[in-house]
């Protein structure tokens, strides 16, 4: 009998052959084993599908093959991008980086962005992706969601792109399931120590959350990484999303994860497979919890304010339970303990519910409760002040129950502290950057400060339309509020100094990805040039730009900076 491989494109992958046992031919015969692989028999001729599939691939790359043919660097590289592109061979994936050279990888499967076949983007790989992982020989993948999984092939069988014959396993498993994240470590530990044993792809949909939990599980279990490394990496890993209540839960899986002691393998084998963290890092992305101040005290600012996220308060309440056992509480005490010079403020938030005036005094009175509970329990009165802040500054939606919750809330700002040395968690400069303005400054940034000062002379050039808010990922200007109103006022004005031209600048927050803010903010400079021209504004006397999330002027890591900075900015050009 003569068997050989042959690859042809095909866009079905025929997965009811691989239970196929014995099978006759007459002629010339052709079986799909693969997306893109079959079999050719002689006339006549039994071929024992099963043996020849069960016959173990041989792949052997080492670590050092997969690093240099993706360039990659640290933990951050993408090989494949947001819309999957950057690595032709392995298209059908997203957001894909190392976790492990040559061991274990995470990312998204590209649905959504796919070029010729797009679908929704809560789906398993597509079977491109899955295809070009098996020629670049991925020994498995798994789907870390439940979603559409039944409709997914369980696999592949190709020819890889040196020839060898590999055998590609898909595999579905929860990331919030004890058992499966064993199975995975396992999956990768084989990978790790068995050098036949191709590298194994992780993904989601999105390769930001779920994909990001179990990598920070294998670099704890592999590389050693800390609890705060592994949920920086993972807060990195979100390319910003991450700022919603509900993923703290991950942050706390990640910490809670005890490496298992028959994963163990050398040092020397760490050395070679664990990439490093990025030598630049956002730390805006980071998320700081009052722990911080404990482990890393080094790592926190003067001026740095720290969110109490366990200290929950229900709606109009000033008290909570068990005050002392808290475990933001205790950890505060914890820093205080062991930095004499630490000097603080307690602040109390509310969520927007009610009248101003009733939430500051809500606040004030949260504030004051945490204030009086430490001064019970021994600490000075010259080491803490309090104070109630109402509902400004929400670092979550106030348009939802779920999210107004984590709005009710004790921060604590660092007044002063013992200065360490060494590298820092949270770069000063970044929360201090020259474009990043104060209060004051904000206040004279506006258009109304300018319509109202612009006689005294000595005005700059550029304003912001105050209250122009624009809603998260959305370009459509309100049809009432304040901000019209300014808008409204700029039309006046133009009115009345014929020969102004304006350039329209527009900017989003830091969320999300790069391409899409950048198309965002264009949209919404667009909006503001359109309401102006239909309003009797020559469209000769405007342009207008986008500038995505570049020059912040809030900062980011604030849902009441991230407002901020989705602005409609106005240039004045002449007159």
């Amino acid at each position: 009998m003569k068997i050989k491989f042959v690859l042809m494109q095909k866009l079905l992958l025929s997965i009811g052959c691989l239970l196929i046992v014995g099978l006759s031919w007459g002629q010339k015969d052709t079986i799909q084993i693969g997306l893109d692989a079959f079999v050719i028999a002689d006339e006549g001729e039994n071929v024992n599908v099963d043996s020849l599939l069960a016959i173990e691939p041989k792949i052997i790359r080492d670590y050092k093959w997969y690093k240099e043919r993706y360039h990659e660097t640290d933990l951050m590289y993408k090989v494949t991008d947001n819309k999957g592109n950057g690595f032709d061979s392995l298209y059908g994936t997203r957001n894909m980086r190392p976790i492990l050279h040559g061991v274990a990888y995470r990312g998204g499967s590209n649905n959504y962005y796919h070029k010729t076949d797009k679908r929704n983007n809560h789906n398993a790989i597509p079977q491109d992706g899955m295809h070009n992982l098996c020629q670049e020989g991925f020994s498995a993948g798994v789907y870390l969601y439940r979603q559409n999984f039944d409709i997914s092939p369980l696999g592949d069988t190709c020819n890889c792109v040196d020839e060898a014959w590999n055998k590609f396993d898909y595999y579905q498993y929860d990331y919030f399931d004890s058992t499966h994240v064993y199975k995975m470590l396992e999956l990768t530990y084989k990978a790790a120590v068995n050098q036949e044993t191709g590298p194994v792809y992780l993904h989601c949909w999105n390769g930001w959350h779920a994909s990001g939990f179990i990598s920070g599980v294998i670099l704890k279990q592999f590389c050693g990484f800390s609890n705060w490394d592994a949920v920086n990496y993972w807060d990195l890993g979100t390319d910003g999303a991450n700022t919603s209540p509900r993923y703290q839960t991950q942050r706390e899986r990640i910490k809670k994860f005890q490496p298992y002691p028959e994963f163990n393998i050398s040092d020397s084998l760490k050395g070679c497979m664990c990439p490093p963290m990025p030598e630049y890092i956002d730390s805006s992305q980071l998320h700081v919890e009052i722990e911080h101040l404990v482990i890393v005290p080094e790592a926190i600012p003067v001026g740095f304010d720290v969110v109490l996220y366990n200290v929950k308060f229900g709606p109009g309440k000033t008290t909570f339970g068990n005050i002392s056992g808290n475990k933001d509480i205790v950890n505060l005490k914890k820093a205080l303990d062991q930095d004499p010079n630490l000097v603080i403020e307690i602040g109390g938030y509310t969520d927007n519910s009610g009248s101003h005036a009733k939430n500051v005094d809500i606040s004030n009175r949260r504030a004051k409760f945490v204030y009086d509970h430490m001064i019970a329990s021994g600490y000075p009165e010259e080491r803490m002040t309090y104070k109630g802040y109402g509902p400004a500054k929400p670092i979550f939606s106030n348009r939802y129950k779920s999210t107004r919750e984590g709005n009710r809330r004790i921060e604590i700002k660092v007044v002063n502290k013992t200065v360490h040395g060494g590298d820092k968690l949270v770069d000063e400069d970044i929360h201090n950057d020259a474009n990043v303005v104060n209060e004051e400054q904000l206040k004279k940034s506006y258009l109304t400060y300018f319509f109202e000062h612009e006689k005294e002379g000595g005005m700059g050039s550029v304003y912001i339309v105050d209250s122009l808010m624009f809603a998260s990922s959305s370009a459509v200007i309100p049809e009432t509020g304040y901000g019209v109103i300014v808008l409204q006022n700029l039309i006046k004005y133009l009115n009345e100094h014929k020969l102004t031209k304006i350039q329209i600048n527009g900017y989003t927050d830091s969320s999300g990805i790069k391409e899409n803010n950048d198309t965002l903010s264009m949209k919404r400079a667009e909006a503001v040039f359109t309401y102006l021209s239909s309003n009797g504004i020559a469209e000769s006397r405007m342009t207008h730009s986008g500038w995505g999330s570049t020059n912040p002027i809030a900062p980011n890591r604030y849902k009441w900076g991230r407002d901020i900075n989705r602005r409609i900015e106005i240039e004045f050009v002449g007159d």
